[in-house]
């Protein structure tokens, strides 16, 4: 087994080297026992918080540890969203329809091209 299957290890990815300006073979773990009762993921935009985010919900959940996530933004909610089958009727009651109607496409329309995304 792989040290990042074990319970307790959450897997975050994989280290950058900042000189080299790639990505490394080493993996990045973090030890849920250094998990406290508070955390917060601040940055840039489009620095990587959501997928952190979502990231260290996916390994507490795999090990059945309890999450409150408070999510301003309502990036997080998607995560209890399932689709089995994408199909667009199963998208429409969670599309956007003011972004279907700037992109010029029905609801329907909008809802089958976020099901082929």
């Amino acid at each position: 087994m792989l040290d990042y299957e074990k319970l307790g290890a959450f897997y975050l990815g994989k280290r950058h080297d900042m000189e080299a300006d790639e990505r490394t073979d080493d993996i990045v773990l973090y030890d849920s026992k250094d998990l406290t009762t508070h955390a917060v993921i601040i940055g840039m935009t489009g620095s990587g918080k959501t997928g952190l985010g979502i990231g260290i919900l996916e390994e507490a959940a795999m090990d059945n540890i309890p999450v409150i996530a408070i999510d301003p933004k309502g990036d997080l909610g998607n995560l209890m969203l399932t689709f089995p089958q994408f199909k667009g009727e199963n998208f429409r009651p969670w599309i956007n329809t003011r972004a279907a109607s700037d992109n010029g496409q029905t609801p329907d329309e909008h809802a089958a091209d976020q099901a082929a995304l």
